[in-house]
């Protein structure tokens, strides 16, 4: 089973799959698209850090690696549950991209899709803390907006394609254990709902 995680950079995805964990009652591995890119970017481009992938490489470059990272998540799966941390669409030096085209979903045919969320001005105050952590771009409001908007449409194309369940779950400050919760409350439904077919 794969159940992907998505939200624009900021919004708590990771602290929310993290957090999640002690509510699970199933075992999971959490793999991020990002990291998988990143060890075959340096390898493959020189590449020192995640947001060079989107600042450097070209879009064909990023396909190619993106498809590898694909590959490679699709065999763990037969090995174990895997809660999928990537971005549905990103914003790249030549404008928005999609996070993952419909020959990578073809792939993947997730079970689920959980879209994290958040107010666009609680996330550009996380970027401005996390820019001297990770480095992150700081973006104005409205692009903050317009890339969550993108993602939640990106995910009606996977209810439409594949059948895949997508949930919803608002972020807020000062909530990370509410959102956490209903996030592994999804997750154990999604489970129990596969178990019982």
């Amino acid at each position: 089973m794969i159940v992907i995680v998505v939200g624009v950079p900021g919004v708590g995805k990771t602290s929310v799959i993290n957090e999640a964990k002690k509510y699970l009652k199933y075992e999971f591995k959490v793999v991020s698209t990002g990291d998988i890119m990143f060890e075959l970017a340096k390898e493959k481009y020189n590449i020192n850090n995640r947001d060079e992938i989107r600042k450097k490489l070209t879009f064909e470059q990023q396909k190619e690696i993106q498809s590898e990272a694909i590959k490679k998540i699709k065999e763990m799966e037969k090995e174990i549950d895997i809660i999928l941390d990537t971005h549905l669409v990103i914003e790249s030096y030549e404008g928005y991209i999609p996070g993952m085209l419909r020959e990578y979903a073809e792939i993947l045919r997730p079970d689920g899709i959980a879209v994290i969320v958040s107010d666009p001005d609680k996330i550009f105050v996380r970027r401005l803390r996390d820019i001297q952590i990770r480095g992150r771009d700081i973006e104005n409001l409205k692009r903050i907006e317009i890339q969550q908007n993108l993602t939640i449409y990106f995910t009606t194309i996977f209810m439409f394609e594949y059948g895949t369940i997508v949930e919803v779950i608002n972020n807020e400050e000062g909530l990370l254990e509410e959102s956490a919760k209903k996030f592994a409350e999804f997750l154990n439904k999604l489970k129990e709902s596969k178990l019982n077919k």
